[in-house]
């Protein structure tokens, strides 16, 4: 890999990831759309996708109503407790 293709990946790493999180500028999405043009295929969502993996992960688990974990547990009980179907 060319030190000037590095440095553009490096970039385009950077102002994705300044995208996904805060937005960009006007003049930094300019610097994006150029370097996008240099390199076409370059993955342009991939730091959209690591920012909404962090944030599933952060999210705060919310404990499952009372009311839907009976419904799943009799559920459960009645389909392992049922005869074999024919």
């Amino acid at each position: 890999m060319s030190h000037a293709w590095k440095t553009t990946e490096q970039r385009l790493l950077e102002l994705l990831a300044d995208r996904a999180v805060f937005g960009l500028e006007p003049k930094a999405a300019k610097e994006l759309r150029q370097l996008l043009r240099e390199v076409p295929d370059f993955d342009t969502e991939c730091m959209e996708r690591a920012a909404a993996t962090v944030q599933l992960a952060c999210a705060p688990i919310e404990p499952m109503p009372d009311a839907v974990r009976d419904r799943i547990r009799t559920r459960g009980r009645r389909h392992v407790l049922a005869p074999p179907s024919e």
